[in-house]
Order: C-alpha cells, then sequence, then structure tokens
C-alpha cells in the first residue's frame, strides 16, 4: 500500500485543523477513510477532499503534507503508529499528545509542539515556537516520553514539568527552559534564555556553555568526570540528537544542582570543551 500526499487546494484562509489526519486511516480504509473526514477551519467544518488534493506517494502507508502557503495545526497531534512527513512548515500543536510513530517537519513548527507527547519520535529540520514538550493549555503534565529532535532554535518554556523522555535543541533556547521539569532530559546545544530550570525537581539539562548567571535556587558543583556522558553521547549521535555545538570526546561537566527553593534535585551539567 503506498502513502498519500495532501496538498491544500487553496492556502488562502484560517488555519486548518489537522486532528485525526493519521496514518492508521490508510490502513483502515485507505484514501476513502481520508477523504471523508471533517476538518475545522476557521468556523467551518469542511471534508477532507474538498480542502486537499490527494494523489498517491511517497512511503508506503506514510502521509506526506505539502502545506504550501497554508497553515496546518494539530499536524500528527495524538498519533500511535506510523510516519508523516510535512515538507514546509507547520503550525501549532505539531505532535501533541503523540504516543508513537515517526513526525518529520522539513520547515519549522509552531507553538505547542509535542505538548504532552507521550512517546514517539518528532524531528524538526528548522525552528521550534514556544512550549516545545510542555503541557497543554490548561494542563499540568509535561512531556512524558518519545523524542524530539530540532535542528534549529526553540521558544520558551521548553519541557516545562516535562515527566520523561528527551528533548535536543541544536540551537539556542528561550527563557524558563526545563521550568518545573520532574524528570527526563533536555539538550540545548548553544545558549539558554534567563530563568533556566525555574522550580526544577529532577532530570539533566545538557548546556554546551555556562548560564550568564547561575540560575536562583542552584548550587555549583563543580567540575567533574561523568562517565555516562560518554554513552549517551555514543546514542544520541547516532540518532542525530547529540547537539553540533556539544564536544565530540570528553566526559567532563560542570554540575549545576537544583532548584533548591523547591528541594530540588535536578542537575544542569555544563559540558567541557576538549
Amino acid at each position: 500500500m503506498s502513502g498519500v500526499i495532501l496538498t491544500p487546494v487553496e492556502a488562502a484562509g484560517p488555519p486548518i485543523d489537522m486532528t485525526g489526519v493519521l496514518p492508521d486511516r490508510l490502513a483502515d480504509g485507505g484514501r476513502a477513510a481520508l477523504a471523508g473526514l471533517m476538518l475545522v477551519r476557521g468556523k467551518g467544518r469542511h471534508r477532507l477532499d474538498a480542502l486537499f488534493d490527494l494523489q498517491d506517494g511517497g512511503p508506503a502507508g506514510a502521509l506526506v503534507l505539502r502545506p504550501g502557503a497554508a497553515a496546518l495545526d494539530g499536524v500528527g497531534a495524538g498519533m500511535a503508529a506510523g510516519e508523516i512527513l510535512v515538507e514546509g512548515d507547520c503550525g501549532a500543536y505539531a505532535g501533541s499528545g503523540m504516543r508513537g510513530g515517526t513526525l518529520i517537519v522539513e520547515g519549522d513548527c509552531g507553538a505547542f509542539a509535542a505538548a504532552e507527547m507521550a512517546g514517539g519520535r518528532l524531528r524538526v529540520a528548522g525552528d521550534a515556537g514556544d512550549f516545545l514538550g510542555a503541557p497543554l493549555a490548561g494542563g499540568t503534565r509535561g512531556m512524558s516520553g518519545g523524542a524530539v529532535v530540532v535542528a534549529g532554535n526553540a521558544g520558551d518554556r521548553i519541557g516545562e514539568r516535562m515527566r520523561r523522555g528527551l528533548i535536543t535543541v541544536h540551537g539556542r533556547a528561550g527563557s524558563l527552559c526545563g521550568a518545573r521539569m520532574i524528570a527526563g532530559t533536555i539538550a540545548v546545544g548553544a545558549a539558554c534564555g534567563p530563568e533556566l530550570g525555574l522550580a526544577m525537581r529532577r532530570g539533566t539539562i545538557l548546556l554546551s556553555q555556562a548560564p550568564e548567571a547561575l540560575p536562583t535556587g542552584f548550587v555549583d558543583g563543580g567540575a567533574n568526570d561523568w562517565l555516562f556522558l560518554e554513552l549517551m553521547r555514543r546514542e544520541l549521535t547516532d540518532g542525530g540528537a547529540w547537539p553540533v555545538g556539544f564536544p565530540t570526546v570528553g566526559t567532563r561537566a560542570r554540575r549545576l544542582v537544583g532548584d533548591r527553593s523547591v528541594q530540588g534535585i535536578g542537575e544542569v551539567l555544563i559540558l567541557s570543551k576538549a
């Protein structure tokens, strides 16, 4: 069974909510199952085949989205299996609530990407917006599994209330990175904004350079060798998730522990250049 390529009929207009447009629809009923889906655009509801041109193509069983200038929100939201490839940018909520499968975005994605993600893989070739891997609006649980790799930069509050999983940002991250983090790993390859790890309880944040000021509530544990870094580097390098700004050899890192204001024992590791 081949994949299906979706191309918006009209780029102009409000964002299209892509919730429910998932690869498992192809397994259940092929193109016909997709064509009859009702999607929200602006104040109206429309059949998918009224908004998109459908053609066979792409990897077997996969969905390929070619958004052009159209705004597509909720791409891959709730996905449990299969593959979605976005040949361009996508809007907010990309991969939110994912439980499995692979979502590849060849451009940028908006706010709340991988929000409340529990499994699967999200790869973004460009930049990501605010609240990457954070809770959805009104929620209390951030990312609890899976892996996210952003080749560019990311906005504010990435990994907020994160409980498990991996977030890698090859570029810079905004403010409040890892705020209220409970567990998991965040790696930032370039500069990181203020209030790093605010109210962090557990988990690990890896940095390529020291923050401008020691985060309030953290204590400096000095520099030591951490043998697990070599194992982590091997594993993440194979998956393209070891930031290009990180050292390629060595296990030495400066360790900051906190946030002590909430009795936290999380760690920020600043990797030493070889």
